[in-house]
């Protein structure tokens, strides 16, 4: 399986026989680098969505990856934004697109708040995912904070993990997470308040996390 970052939380998964992508959502901030990623990408075949902020799920950007039988996967609350096209699964989902074992995990805030006793990600709305490729596993976090449900998750071989430190997680709370799942390999997402030089420095105090740090457009082979 090849995983391509296309910047933010978006990212293209390749394998011989299928292509799907994860939050594809052109950024403002990013677009410039993003937008000839998007146009010369190949039509997907599933896209999974984590929740319905813009920033993760816009029909917009998706328009140029879809087919006629492209299949749209994501929780109840992408619902509004994407229609009744949307195949809806909730935490603890498990289902198969062609090669693809997928698990929709639990994805949420518990300490971040855009106020009192309002999370940024409240529990139920969003999920994370993890796929499963011919004995390889991938851990899409979405957005979220160091959760309990975690330790069911790994061991795996990829964990792309947010790392903005606001909406999700501080570059340490990455390196927490990264060892509750057992990674054996992390690559930080959705950066925000945080840089890749700040995770990296986190990642020297941690031996045991194995990071990469991808450009945007930039792939990693999982063999």
């Amino acid at each position: 399986m090849q995983i391509q970052w296309l910047g933010h939380a978006a990212f293209k998964l390749t394998t011989n026989e299928h292509t799907a992508y994860i939050d594809p959502c052109l950024i403002d901030s990013i677009a410039s680098k993003q937008r000839r990623l998007f146009a010369d990408a190949p039509k997907a075949d599933f896209i999974l969505f984590t929740h319905e902020h813009p920033d993760h799920c816009d029909p917009a950007s998706c328009e140029g990856l879809l087919k006629k039988d492209t299949v749209l996967v994501g929780p109840a609350s992408c619902a509004a934004r994407l229609g009744a096209a949307l195949r809806i699964v909730e935490p603890e989902t498990e289902f198969t697109l062609g090669e693809f074992t997928i698990r929709a995990v639990h994805a949420y805030n518990i300490s971040r708040h855009r106020s009192p006793g309002k999370p940024f990600h409240p529990r139920g709305t969003g999920v994370g995912y993890l796929v499963t490729v011919d004995g390889r596993s991938l851990y899409h976090a979405g957005d979220t904070e160091p959760i309990p449900e975690m330790k069911n998750i790994g061991p795996v071989d990829v964990a792309l993990l947010p790392t903005d430190d606001h909406y999700t997680m501080s570059p340490e709370e990455v390196m927490q997470v990264a060892g509750t799942v057992s990674a054996k390999l992390t690559i930080p997402m959705h950066f925000f308040n945080t840089t890749p030089a700040d995770v990296a420095s986190a990642a020297q105090r941690h031996t045991d996390v194995r990071l990469r740090i991808l450009e945007i457009g930039d792939t990693y082979d999982l063999p």
